[in-house]
């Protein structure tokens, strides 16, 4: 049964935070643990985790926020699940950023951590739900209205996430999925079929293949594949629900070219093999992708953080994490439509792979200003003049309207007879005088039967120009926004070496990616808050020296006076020609 974990706002007097002297409580207070309990374990939203408990009177649930907290700082700080409950256990930082006040309270064992886990990912198996990914926007979400924190310009970048999985060769991979179907199988299919297994059972994957002669590579491929195609046949009546035999023929589909209708199974080649294809059994989302010579198994990481210079506090906002043969600009379209509506974004800094036509279409729609630090594709001559050469101007659903060239004749833009294709007539007596035209060296082509030049173009070739345009821009004024992103993304990743963490399955992967992206969030805003604290300190000991010297001068005075006054009395002085800083005697 689900229950909120409250207990936490009443303090208790007797807890051994409250046994700490006050100068060692208070240094615990501004630590990093006072921080993640302010802004991380506060703003857990338990009820999102009700899903997975049940609704019937019965034991209360372990409290959610307590096993959500152990997740974060389990990635964030790169520790096993025993170094994860140890320090829940004994380590007095860790229990009070997740609010425990006693020594032993909330004690749970660590299985009810594993059962948490698989609740969470079959929950998502089932309905598609990310719980962990709706926990961090919820988070991020609430720091923005309590931070003063401008929205209007993003940031993103992505990076490769190895999963877990081992590498392993193509015969590796079949052996070790025939095995698993093996032990689908119940005892009286595993003995029909005791003969027909045997070559694959005697040891490991591994094994198998120490054991195979030169040139009988493409000889046991083939008669892997044979016995593939038998069984997808002769076992669906029985296991076509069953995971491991959708697993098989998923992987008899990618790696060979039989059918049911036909007996014969020749291996596809390597270079007909999918990036989408099976790369592990323990993964079946993971996919291949080959990066600047590098080889990769697993997925990508989308990250979106703020970047107003105005800002002294940013903040990741956003973390995407698909297959990795998901293309850049296809996460970029995908996550507009959720950015708008949770932030003010009006400028989107990227690099080159984030350009698509989907891109330019979402950010029309949205209103959002790209900017890339460069372009797919070849770089443009220089000797010659180029769509971005000229200057635009375009309707509010983004279609140009107005265009002058560098000579700086000015014409309007007619729609062309074919979609998103466009038409512009400049004068030809204008343009000869200009030498690019002359040398051939403008994109405007002559006409035959009139004194005009064309200038032809598509609306991607348009948005593509305006693209580059906005580069220089970018350039000119010596600010590049994007370029700080690269930091982030290192202090994700810094807790996994070589970029592989430590689980597998996608849901796994995201809590493993989301996990310090939040406790990256955190340390910048402990930073940003001491920072504040400092300043506010130095403002408090300048105006506290003033008014010290201020009173000073004030005591100083009114003593002078009183002199004066006790002279007058006492000698018979005539003081009421004299004044003193406006006062007479």
């Amino acid at each position: 049964m689900f229950q909120r974990n409250e207990g936490h706002r009443q303090k208790s007097m007797f807890g051994h935070t409250s046994q700490l002297p006050k100068k060692q409580l208070a240094r615990l207070k501004e630590s990093w643990a006072g921080t993640f309990y302010q802004e991380v374990f506060l703003r857990i939203p338990e009820k999102t985790f009700a899903v997975l408990y049940s609704h019937k009177p019965s034991r209360p649930n372990i409290p959610v926020n307590i096993l959500v907290g152990l997740e974060i700082l389990k990635y964030a700080f790169g520790w096993t699940d025993e170094q994860m409950y140890d320090a829940f256990c004994y380590n007095v930082q860790v229990r009070y950023a997740l609010g425990c006040q006693e020594i032993g309270e909330d004690h749970f064992e660590l299985r009810t951590v594993y059962n948490f886990r698989r609740r969470v990912v079959k929950h998502e198996q089932k309905t598609g739900e990310n719980l962990f990914e709706q926990v961090f926007k919820h988070i991020v979400d609430e720091q923005l209205e309590a931070f003063p924190i401008e929205t209007g310009k993003l940031r993103m970048d992505s990076t490769q996430i190895m999963s877990n999985i081992r590498e392993r060769t193509r015969i590796q991979l079949l052996v070790e999925v025939l095995q698993r179907v093996h032990r689908m199988l119940d005892e009286q299919d595993q003995e029909s079929y005791q003969k027909a297994f045997e070559p694959y059972l005697q040891g490991s994957a591994e094994q198998y293949i120490y054991h195979l002669e030169d040139g009988e590579y493409e000889s046991q491929l083939k008669a892997i594949g044979q016995l593939m195609h038998q069984l997808v046949v002769e076992l669906e009546a029985e296991y076509a629900e069953e995971p491991t035999y959708k697993m098989l023929e998923r992987v008899f589909d990618e790696h060979f070219k039989g059918t049911e209708d036909d007996d014969d199974a020749d291996p596809k080649s390597g270079d007909e093999l999918s990036a989408d294809s099976l790369q592990s059994p323990d993964d079946l989302e993971a996919t291949y992708r080959q990066k600047r010579g590098e080889d990769y198994q697993g997925y990508v990481a989308n990250i979106t953080e703020t970047c107003d210079p105005e800002n002294d506090l940013q903040l990741i906002i956003n973390v995407q994490l698909e297959p990795n043969t998901t293309d850049d600009a296809e996460m970029l379209a995908e996550s507009l439509p959720e950015l708008k509506e949770r932030t003010d974004v009006e400028e989107a800094y990227t690099d080159g792979s984030y350009s698509s036509p989907e891109v330019d279409d979402a950010a029309e729609k949205y209103q959002v200003r790209q900017i890339q630090s460069a372009i797919r594709g070849r770089k443009p001559s220089s000797e010659k003049f180029h769509l971005d050469d000229f200057e635009w101007e375009d309707t509010e659903e983004g279609q140009p309207s107005n265009v002058t060239c560098p000579e700086e004749q000015a014409v309007e833009v007619n729609v062309g007879r074919k979609e998103d294709r466009f038409l512009a007539y400049f004068d030809q007596t204008i343009c000869q005088d200009c030498e690019a035209a002359q040398k051939g060296q403008c994109p405007t082509a002559k006409l035959k039967r009139t004194l005009r030049r064309v200038l032809r173009f598509s609306l991607q070739q348009f948005r593509v120009a305006q693209r580059r345009q906005r580069i220089a821009e970018a350039q000119e004024s010596g600010q590049n926004l994007r370029a700080a992103v690269e930091a982030s993304i290192w202090s994700i990743k810094h807790p996994f070496p070589n970029g592989r963490v430590p689980v597998r399955g996608k849901t796994r992967v995201g809590m493993a990616i989301i996990s310090p992206t939040m406790m990256a969030n955190v340390k910048r805003i402990h930073r940003y808050l001491q920072e504040k604290k400092q300043q506010e300190q130095k403002y408090r000991s300048r105006n506290k020296k003033k008014s010290i010297l201020s009173n000073f001068v004030l005591d100083l005075t009114q003593g002078f006076l009183s002199l004066l006054s006790w002279l007058k009395r006492r000698n018979g002085f005539n003081f009421n020609s004299m004044s003193f800083y406006g006062v007479r005697f």
